[in-house]
């Protein structure tokens, strides 16, 4: 006799099983239904299929900070070459490079590569007289893992955790640890055989170590000034950082675009005497011609 029998068998039991406990146990058991339906439904992601390399150029217009909280804003009009390879071992597009380790349909583990541009101190007024922030890239693992699907709609958590190292050419400087969890939202949609779009709508919750924190926001006490006194920080929240992207791809062009604000209104560094702004905007708006792909296709995601 099994111990659920025994308890409806059981006075006390048969009791607190009375019409009102039925009810609300039937509706847990339907939820319950439904989010198992849904989670081993999510087994069956759509592929599109794709080139296995692209190669295409035009002009980029990028707008920045010199770091995030400061007020000085550039503007680049660049070209831009559009360099897509989706192999096996390795792929690119225009966000990465990520090398998988480990792929199932719910789970990634990917080697990622990013990057940020150098920052002349001489060239911003909160940092003039200090050293330059040279120009860097992060370099870890990232962990993703699929919440929902939906055809070739996807949410995820993602967790990418990256060492930073920075160079101004002459020599190579490690600058501390950053990590940045969150949730993206992916909808793409295949219009014709020529025509397809993806736009990606996330929020990341950002974590740094003390030494990357003091790389951008800290002020030693040789360099500081009446409008700049000496500041230290420590290691922990870097802010929250919103994103939104646009790839879009019609016969031989593609549209790309984003937007990414991060807000250190909470961050630990927020007093530092180099944050002007506690929210900071960057984006980019570029179509390229794509002039070369390859014949070879295969079935993946944009």
């Amino acid at each position: 006799m099994t111990l659920y029998k025994i308890i409806l068998d059981d006075r006390v039991g048969a009791f607190l099983l009375n019409q009102y406990s039925q009810r609300i146990f039937t509706k847990v058991f339907r939820v319950s239904f439904l989010c198992l339906l849904l989670i081993f439904s999510s087994n069956s992601l759509a592929e599109q299929t794709l080139p296995k390399w692209e190669f295409g150029l035009g002009p980029a217009l990028l707008s920045y900070p010199d770091y995030p909280g400061s007020k000085e804003q550039n503007q680049l009009l660049i070209p831009l070459p559009y360099i897509v390879y989706r192999g096996e071992d390795f792929s690119i597009n225009q966000q990465a490079i990520t090398k998988p380790f480990l792929k199932t349909p719910t789970v990634e583990l990917d080697l990622s590569l990013s990057g940020s541009i150098p920052v002349s101190s001489k060239d911003n007024k909160k940092r003039t007289g200090m050293e330059d922030l040279d120009g860097s890239i992060g370099l870890g693992p990232v962990l993703k893992y699929q919440l929902y699907q939906h055809q070739l709609n996807e949410l995820k958590f993602e967790l990418p955790i990256r060492a930073i190292i920075a160079s101004d050419f002459k020599s190579i400087h490690q600058e501390g640890w950053v990590a940045n969890p969150g949730i993206f939202y992916y909808y793409r949609d295949d219009f014709t055989q020529k025509q397809r779009i993806k736009l990606t709508v996330g929020a990341t919750a950002n974590f740094a170590d003390a030494q990357n924190h003091n790389y951008y926001y800290g002020v030693d006490s040789d360099y500081a000034t009446l409008d700049r006194p000496a500041y230290k920080t420590t290691d922990g929240f870097s802010g929250m950082s919103y994103h939104l992207a646009l790839n879009y791809h019609f016969d031989q062009f593609w549209l790309g675009g984003f937007w990414r604000g991060l807000d250190m209104s909470q961050a630990v560094y927020k007093e530092s005497p180099l944050v002007e702004t506690q929210f900071s905007n960057m984006f980019g708006l570029t179509l390229t011609w794509n002039f070369m792909k390859s014949v070879e296709t295969v079935k993946g995601l944009e």
